[in-house]
């Protein structure tokens, strides 16, 4: 997606321009910025010509009198420049959010004032292929001065003439005409506001697929669609009753458990709530639940998954009730594992699973079940995970796990301008599923078993990999209509 930013000298388009980079970044983009004067093909030209000898030209462009050929020439290598740029964003970079800081319209203006524009170069930059979105961002020329009086010597009519041709401009071709003369908070509002609902919805998705949707409008002052607010309001209640049910039933029945998985993220509310109970009680509770049908339903009891099952509160949330943590009836962390030690935080009443542990839990859960980790997984793991803390409480989920902690370590460390959520090499994925077959603590050793639910769980996540590349839709995830 390509959104451009034009506008008249002072109107804030690079401070803008750098906010909304920010922002995309914290959606889970990955996002390219592009200023006016960074070409892509003349630079390597500059190079060879020698950047003292082109800003010398550069100046005599702009001061001389004298009109020379070259540069009547010059307006058509920078059309060239930003065409090959647009489709080098459009085809090779079409996943990214590439952030234009100006576009050929001001190279227009610019040549247009210089009177460097002849009649085909001129049809050629009013001719030329938009961006997915393109807006005008103006103040009034009095402002733009005073802005601009430390960078530049123009006089007050420069802008008083630059900024009327600019609204003129965006009248023609039907541009949005935004005024920056308000907050940041307000501009960016009303920028998001002017992109194309597609664009706009598919922004909003981005967000809750990476449930960071609600911490980045917090954290920008952004106004998110009633529908988003709405709709996490209701599962916020949703929770609250989901919590209070199991104080009562939990608490009050005197059995152990832990929530687990859950809340690593406070602005983000999933779908479902994991418990980690007794294995010797859960039997128990699966029963009493049956008994309360009433009033719950228990949804789904898995044969490949003994000791699991998915409880829905019609009220509330769905419950995840756990006797282990683990793969296919694979044991990983047994329920004493976390009861036993000192991995517990009280919190209003419920009881859950300490920080390390949960980074721990996350790591396995998207290693055996999805193949991809979301960017509050990325922010969690980054402060959270401890590989000493892994090696040392449990070296045989370290050993199966060496492929995807070295993945992980590397991938911690990198930069984070990229594309999220993020998707686990497949390579990596194989290498460790390959080890469960040597894994002896297992409730199924037949390595027929395991085979059978290594095709089905690759399959599954391949599938998963092609429909997101085709419709970017990832399992279990959070959807909503923009209005």
């Amino acid at each position: 997606m390509i959104i451009t930013l034009m506008g008249n000298d002072g109107s804030g388009k690079t401070t803008i321009a750098k906010d909304l980079v920010r922002i995309f970044k914290d959606l889970g983009y990955e996002v390219i910025y592009k200023h006016e004067y960074n070409y892509t093909i003349l630079r390597f030209l500059f190079r060879i010509i020698g950047m003292e000898k082109i800003e010398t030209e550069r100046k005599k462009m702009l001061n001389e009198n004298r009109k020379s050929l070259q540069y009547y020439l010059w307006p058509f290598l920078v059309w060239l420049d930003v065409c090959l740029s647009y489709f080098y964003f459009n085809f090779i970079k079409r996943k990214s959010i590439v952030i234009l800081d100006r576009y050929l319209f001001d190279h227009f203006m610019s040549f247009k004032k210089l009177g460097y524009l002849m009649s085909p170069s001129e049809w050629l930059f009013m001719h030329s292929p938009k961006p997915d979105a393109i807006l005008l961002l103006w103040v009034e020329p009095q402002i733009a001065y005073l802005r601009k009086q430390r960078a530049h010597t123009y006089k007050i009519d420069f802008y008083i003439q630059q900024t009327k041709e600019y609204l003129n401009l965006s009248k023609s071709q039907g541009i949005k005409a935004i005024n920056t003369n308000k907050s940041i908070r307000e501009t960016i509002n009303e920028i998001i506001e002017a992109l194309p609902v597609p664009m706009r919805t598919s922004i909003w998705k981005r967000g809750l697929q990476n449930k960071v949707l609600f911490s980045v409008a917090k954290k920008y002052g952004i106004t998110l669609p009633n529908k988003v607010t709405t709709h996490f309001l209701n599962r916020r209640r949703k929770l609250d009753k989901t919590f209070a049910f199991i104080k009562d039933f939990f608490q009050n029945g005197a059995l152990e458990y832990r929530i687990v998985k859950t809340l690593y993220q406070p602005e983000w509310i999933g779908n479902d709530v994991d418990i980690l109970v007794s294995p010797k009680e859960f039997s128990k509770i699966v029963a009493t639940f049956k008994e309360l049908n009433m009033h719950r339903l228990i949804l789904n009891q898995k044969s490949m998954d003994e000791g699991k099952v998915d409880i829905k509160l019609l009220n509330g949330l769905t419950i995840d009730l756990h006797s282990y943590i683990g793969w296919r009836n694979v044991v990983f962390i047994p329920f004493k594992g976390i009861f036993d030690k000192d991995y517990l935080i009280k919190e209003s009443g419920l009881s859950f699973a300490k920080e390390k542990i949960n980074s721990i839990i996350i790591i396995l859960t998207h290693i055996f079940e999805k193949g991809f980790i979301t960017l509050d997984d990325y922010k969690f793991l980054k402060t959270h995970f401890d590989e000493s803390f892994m090696q040392t409480n449990f070296t045989y989920l370290y050993i199966i796990l060496s492929d995807y902690v070295s993945w992980i370590k590397k991938t911690l460390t990198e930069k984070q301008n990229r594309s999220f959520p993020l998707f686990i090499p497949m390579p990596v994925i194989i290498r460790c599923y390959s080890k469960l077959f040597l894994y002896s603590k297992s409730a199924h050793s037949n390595v027929f078993w395991k085979l059978k639910a290594f095709i089905r769980d690759i399959s599954i996540m391949i599938f998963w990999r092609m429909r997101y590349l085709i419709k970017t839709k990832l399992p279990f995830e959070v959807t909503f209509n923009d209005p």
